[in-house]
């Protein structure tokens, strides 16, 4: 009888062993489920990555707009200015702003500006060393081509009119130079004809000198500073063709444009990003291009890129604390963005964005959020504004 109580006993004791080693196994099960939750499930029932990272919805801007200009400034704060929108001052059935805007990251608020002397859209900005910010041409009311300019003053929170352009520009291209100078190019002129003209405003004396021409004539082409201080312009032309794949160099020093290589493909509406290594990223383009490609200037080559996921135009494209450069958006209402990594030449699809949107605005802010405001929706003309992160 001892035997077999203890026969017993020894049974016992093995069943509730084996009983707690399998609920060990089931929670170290369950643990690791919990951890694959970046993985879905599609309607084929087969498994799929969600994309990195994520857009968030902000505060609205004030206004409405496409076809406007963002800066990053002093602060960490960013300056939303002109562009078209809906209103009462028409043009082709939009208003056409002459207010501005400062975001506040820190508070999740915009806050109106001074007013701009004129209602303007697809004009040349930029920071200039002193934190002033100019903005030159566009066209606005009137519906053609003007040379005004102005500056805005971070101290006074107010515009001042400075001497006009040479040349009334719509659709130009500016570029703050290594000297502080503001160099403009190209765009259309009061006839609707592109312009092959350049010309410098120095801050300094609030003059503008035309210098020596472009090859070719341009409007909706890139203007990229390159680390040695020289200019790269790539693409353009007029909206409905033919595009251009020329590419030349502007040198302030000599005052001389070069061309250089051209780009493998014809573009218009594209972007292009200085490189963290001097290269400089071009993407897209009207007329479905999902291609990109990367100018060397030490070499004079370009050298493609693997296709991106899908065509764009008239997109965003800005470049990370860590070399990287995230692409948002673009003709056809794309809510679908993606990132380039130069260090191993490939294209990641991100996140996609709440709202489809192009002619919107991207901004890197401090914290190394990306600020996507405005822009064409599905439907109308978006204030909507959402952060990315990742």
């Amino acid at each position: 009888m001892k035997i077999m109580f203890l026969i017993t006993m020894l049974f016992t004791i093995l069943a509730f062993s084996y009983s707690c080693g399998s609920s060990d196994n089931s929670d170290q099960t369950n643990l690791t489920d919990n951890s694959q939750q970046e993985s879905v499930s599609n309607e084929a029932g087969s498994i799929e990555s969600i994309p990195p990272g994520e857009f968030v919805r902000v505060a609205d801007m004030k206004n409405a707009r496409i076809q406007h200009s963002a800066l990053l400034i002093e602060g960490g704060k960013v300056l939303v200015m002109g562009g078209k929108g809906l209103g009462e001052k028409t043009s082709h059935n939009t208003y056409i702003f002459d207010t501005a805007e400062i975001y506040d990251p820190g508070t999740d608020t915009w806050e109106f500006t001074g007013v701009m002397a004129i209602h303007r859209y697809a004009f040349a900005s930029g920071l200039l060393p002193d934190g002033r910010v100019i903005v030159a041409g566009g066209r606005g009311t009137l519906t053609h081509a003007y040379p005004d300019a102005e500056i805005w003053d971070p101290a006074t929170g107010e515009f001042e009119s400075i001497a006009p352009m040479l040349e009334p520009r719509d659709e130009v291209k500016g570029a703050v130079l290594s000297d502080g100078r503001f160099l403009v190019s190209g765009g259309y002129n009061v006839n609707y004809g592109l312009h092959k003209t350049a010309e410098i405003y120095d801050p300094s004396s609030d003059t503008w000198t035309e210098v020596a021409s472009m090859v070719d004539k341009r409007a909706n082409h890139t203007v990229t500073v390159m680390q040695d201080g020289r200019v790269l312009i790539t693409g353009g032309g007029k909206e409905d063709g033919p595009y251009l794949k020329s590419a030349e160099i502007y040198d302030s020093v000599s005052g001389t444009w070069t061309t250089v290589a051209p780009m493998a493909i014809s573009r218009h509406s594209h972007t292009a990003t200085l490189l963290q290594d001097g290269r400089v990223l071009i993407v897209g383009g009207r007329g479905k291009r999902n291609n990109a490609e990367i100018y060397d200037p030490a070499a004079d080559t370009w050298t493609r890129t693997p296709d991106l996921s899908e065509p764009r135009g008239q997109h965003t494209a800005v470049i990370t604390a860590d070399g990287k450069v995230i692409i948002a958006g673009g003709m056809g209402n794309r809510s679908s963005s993606e990132i380039y990594n130069p260090e191993n030449d490939s294209w990641t699809v991100l996140a996609n964005m709440e709202e489809p949107r192009f002619r919107h605005v991207s901004v890197v802010l401090n914290d190394g959020t990306v600020l996507v405001a405005g822009g064409n929706g599905k439907e109308m003309i978006l204030a909507e504004v959402e952060k990315f992160s990742r």
